[in-house]
């Protein structure tokens, strides 16, 4: 079947640190050419280099790398560009932690429908998982996840179009620890790497 990744509009919001009242919602979909890493930019590169040797286990379970379109540069409605990458799998399929890492956010918002946000261990990078079916149980903010781990289930809340499941997948390079979710989006494509097994391991608070 074949699914023209263009259609597919999604963008996390901005997340309320505190859930006492509603903040607008902010894309974190960049508008081109701005908001971009730059390999010019030596501390970024060196957080880069660190991200090429750990490797991203691929977030969805089963599906190969040669199957995953690269659509983070795909425009986006408003001048935006995607910022992220799109991974089609059947509704349903576990989606797993792409690294170790602690649990910053389990929510929902209008654009992701429902998220989970990530960071690594080295407070390098930041992880946004969208459009979930359903959170795996007993995730909740401020768990220690390990690399593998299922953190959800592919779905279509948020803006996906119901008939084109899939995992939203973000990386951002955190600048601001406060606000974490206003990271440089980071093309995880290059860095994917495929299991050559996978042992599901519960995810500990």
């Amino acid at each position: 079947m074949a699914v023209v990744l263009a259609t597919v509009a999604c963008a996390p919001i901005l997340p309320p640190p505190l859930p006492a009242y509603p903040l607008p919602e902010m894309a974190v979909e960049s508008p081109s050419p701005g908001g971009i890493w730059s390999p010019f930019d030596p501390v970024a590169e060196g957080d880069v280099v660190a991200l090429r040797l750990s490797g991203l286990l691929i977030p969805v379970r089963g599906v190969l790398l040669a199957k995953i379109e690269d659509s983070f540069d795909a425009p986006r409605d408003g001048g935006r560009r995607h910022d992220a990458v799109d991974i089609l799998a059947p509704r349903g399929t576990p989606v797993v932690a792409a690294t170790d890492g602690r649990v910053l956010r389990v929510g929902t918002n209008a654009l992701g429908g429902n998220v989970i946000w990530m960071v690594d261990t080295d407070s390098r990078f930041v992880y946004y998982y969208a459009h979930l079916d359903r959170y795996a149980r007993g995730i909740r903010t401020g768990d220690r996840v390990v690399r593998g781990t299922p953190i959800g289930y592919v779905g279509t809340t948020g803006n996906s179009p119901r008939d084109v499941p899939h995992l939203h997948f973000q990386v951002m390079r955190m600048t601001d620890s406060v606000n974490w979710w206003n990271g440089t989006p980071v093309n995880p494509v290059p860095f994917l790497v495929e299991p050559a097994t996978l042992t599901a391991t519960p995810a500990k608070s």
